[in-house]
């Protein structure tokens, strides 16, 4: 296979077929596996900070990443997160060629890395005798935190260049039965595209060069997940054949 296959953006979405056909079940299950992606990551943030408060009252609030709730009460709900964001990432299109499915894999390789090798505990954490996984103790803690950083920043790279190229698919897609037209949807996108950028700014900005709120990386990483979240419901959003009607007689 020629690596520039790999490098090279998807084409055009192509007219979905009859939605009672046999290939058309089986798009409109990729459909609606993108809402409940897009869903759970919208949710994550949310369920995190005040389950983690509310059932397990659980301080500080919030915390001052997503990752640190992997030492919460919420452990099993973030780990499951992202693990099944992961996996959904890498095979879900696992078959196909190009540049967007090759970002898809990469991401969902960085997703199941994220909380399989998770982030350093705080200074209160250590106090409180919180204790470290198998892995943090075979290779340490800090060697374990730096391959949470690595991936994570890849993770959200991949996240924003797939909103560009969602974006730039939209664009020139025939009329597919949405009220919206195709380039309010590319705007959209690359909205969304924009925000991950300017969430990793302020990520690499407050950690990095200035001193910013301790919960500047939750915010950053908030950010991120909502508009990841609100890119992929929107590109699996096509109600009307998800349910069954023919994209065609949807205008």
């Amino acid at each position: 296979m020629p690596v520039r296959q790999l490098l090279h953006p998807a084409p055009p979405t192509a007219p979905r077929p009859a939605p009672a056909s046999g290939e058309g079940r089986y798009v409109r299950s990729f459909l609606v596996e993108r809402l409940i992606i897009g869903g759970l990551s919208v949710v994550l943030p949310f369920a995190l900070v005040f389950l983690d408060w509310g059932a397990f009252s659980e301080r500080p609030l919030p915390r001052d990443s997503l990752s640190a709730y992997y030492y919460s009460g919420m452990r099993e709900w973030f780990v499951l997160s992202l693990g099944t964001t992961g996996f959904f990432l890498i095979a879900y299109k696992i078959t196909e060629s190009n540049l967007d499915n090759s970002l898809s894999i990469l991401g969902g390789f960085c997703a199941i890395l994220i909380p399989f090798y998770p982030t350093g505990r705080t200074p209160e954490e250590k106090l409180a005798g919180v204790p470290l996984n198998s892995l943090q103790n075979l290779l340490g803690e800090k060697t374990v935190q730096y391959v949470h950083f690595a991936a994570s920043g890849v993770f959200i790279i991949s996240l924003g260049v797939i909103c560009v190229l969602f974006g730039r698919r939209e664009g020139v897609r025939r009329s597919h039965g949405n009220h919206l037209p195709q380039s309010f949807w590319r705007l959209f996108h690359f909205a969304c595209a924009g925000m991950i950028a300017v969430a990793g700014v302020w990520i690499l900005l407050t950690q990095k060069i200035v001193d910013g709120p301790y919960w500047s990386l939750l915010a950053g990483e908030t950010a991120c997940a909502l508009a990841f979240g609100a890119s992929w419901f929107a590109k699996g959003a096509e109600l009307r054949y998800v349910f069954g009607q023919p994209a065609s007689a949807a205008n």
